[in-house]
């Protein structure tokens, strides 16, 4: 591990910066412990994970080896090009030069690559994941590519400190999160007002989802049923958008990072009327 990470982590349980050696253990001031198994830090937390998180874990820890060659059927089946594809989605981040980027659930690291191409020598890629396992396959694919920072975490608990980043990025898995509301908006605390954020996953569009092509698709992986969860995003998303992807079979969501709730002048006079938003809002309360 890079002191440069060790710098940013935070205790996933209390928020408060860790202390030891790179190569572990890391100490918090609440009293957690945390290893540095093969130099990625293990900030797991809570200790027993949701049942789905608990399950997606397992499931990658056993068949990381396997995954790619999943990946390779799933872009040739919709007869699509995967590069192009994943160039689409990391262009929404609208990286420069130099960016800080989280990647949650990085996988293998097939977007990683593309994200430090974008991000160049300067730039930094924290590259998160629940499974140590694919980060270790991820590790062997891209240690020499740039500058990578491994963490294996709950994307939903982020060890990490608020606005650090300029973006952040996650394609596939969302859907099986055990708290997909609270992981979006990790996402968003972690980066900087004005940041991106993309995310997306399994989701046929609401147009063929009645049609032969769509049922086809959920009778094989019930995942496809999943919608966008635009109902999950945090009050600080500006910009919104949803696109679908991939056979219009994959939703990607993509928004920039706000301040608060956004601006409305709720004391305005209404023409005309001479009340206002703040007035008729209480009278409906019986204020």
């Amino acid at each position: 591990m890079r002191a440069a990470l060790l710098d940013q982590l935070r205790c996933p349980a209390c928020g408060d910066p860790l202390t030891g050696e790179p190569a572990g253990p890391l100490a918090s001031a609440c009293g957690r412990t945390f290893p540095v198994p093969d130099g990625i830090p293990a900030l797991l937390y809570p200790d027993e994970l949701a049942p789905s998180d608990a399950e997606f874990k397992d499931k990658y820890d056993s068949g990381a080896d396997v995954y790619a060659r999943g990946l390779d059927w799933l872009f040739a089946s919709f007869g699509e090009d995967a590069q192009r594809v994943r160039t689409r989605m990391s262009s929404l981040l609208e990286l420069e030069p130099g960016a800080r980027v989280l990647e949650t659930g990085c996988g293998t690291g097939e977007d990683s690559s593309l994200i430090l191409d974008r991000i160049g020598s300067e730039g930094s890629l924290v590259a998160q994941d629940i499974s140590a396992a694919m980060l270790g396959l991820a590790r062997e694919k891209l240690d020499s590519a740039g500058t990578v920072d491994w963490l294996q975490s709950n994307a939903s608990h982020l060890p990490l400190p608020d606005a650090s980043f300029d973006a952040a990025f996650h394609f596939g898995g969302i859907n099986e999160f055990g708290e997909i509301k609270r992981a979006i908006a990790e996402m968003a605390r972690v980066v900087r007002p004005g940041g991106k954020v993309v995310v997306g996953d399994e989701g046929v569009a609401p147009w063929l989802r009645r049609k032969r092509f769509g049922q086809i698709l959920i009778n094989a992986n019930p995942l496809y049923k999943h919608r966008p969860p635009m109902d999950k995003l945090p009050v600080e998303a500006r910009e919104v958008r949803v696109q679908w992807l991939l056979g219009n079979s994959f939703y990607v969501i993509d928004f920039r990072v706000g301040e608060g709730e956004p601006f409305l002048d709720i004391d305005l006079p209404i023409p005309g009327r001479g009340d206002s938003l703040r007035s008729r809002w209480e009278a409906s309360r019986g204020g």
